[in-house]
């Protein structure tokens, strides 16, 4: 990386948790005064709601909460934990297993798949991809696997889309919405740490059968 390049990428560091936080704030406030006037609009109708009033505010709230969650993830997550030390040396396949167990899938994969990360950022990559293949794969058809070699370890998650219309373009897009209309951050979570890590988070889909996957590279790299 160029000098010049090197500054911005320090001020990014230094800035980015105070930037987070300086961003909620005023929507933190918004969504405060959202709701007082939601108040002061019932008083002024006597206590009834009206329907679509009800919807508009509804629907406000929700891209003010989701405004605030992916400045939490990007700026958070773009720069090493804050306070954290260096990476250390970590294997990866217990952490990926527990996860995969979380989330209700069984994961063989023999370790050990040592590679320099911070395990809490690991950890949180792999409950995120888990939980984010839950929301896109139908649960009866998904099946968990893994490999790894020298360089490289790979994780992936196949299954029928619970959509038939589902976009590989959308879900690693911090502005996702689920099939059932919710905001979903999980799958551009864990691909923005993998990528942090010099790894990365895919989707095809072959015939019926959709497949995301998990990559990180090995060793100390």
């Amino acid at each position: 990386m160029d000098s010049w390049l090197e500054r911005f990428a320090r001020a990014n560091f230094t800035r980015s948790s105070d930037t987070a936080h300086d961003l909620k704030t005023p929507l933190n406030v918004a969504v405060l005064n959202l709701e007082l006037l939601r108040m002061r609009v019932r008083k002024l109708t006597g206590g009834s709601d009206d329907e679509k009033l009800t919807a508009y505010t509804a629907a406000i709230e929700t891209e003010l909460r989701r405004m605030a969650h992916i400045f939490d993830c990007f700026f958070l997550l773009s720069t090493p934990p804050k306070n954290d030390e260096a990476p250390a040396r970590i294997d990866f396949a217990p952490i990926l297993i527990d996860a995969a167990q979380t989330a209700g899938l069984t994961l063989e994969l023999a370790g050990p798949a040592i590679a320099l990360a911070h395990e809490s950022r690991i950890r949180q990559a792999a409950k995120m991809f888990f939980e984010g293949a839950a929301k896109v794969l139908a649960s009866e058809e998904r099946v968990a696997t893994a490999e790894h070699d020298e360089r490289e370890l790979r994780v992936s998650v196949t299954g029928d889309p619970v959509a038939s219309d589902l976009e590989f373009t959308k879900i690693f897009k911090f502005y996702y919405t689920d099939p059932n209309g919710n905001p979903d951050l999980s799958l551009s979570t864990a691909r923005l740490i993998a990528e942090t890590y010099g790894g990365e988070l895919n989707a095809w889909q072959e015939s019926d059968k959709v497949t995301l996957r998990l990559s990180f590279p090995l060793g100390e790299r």
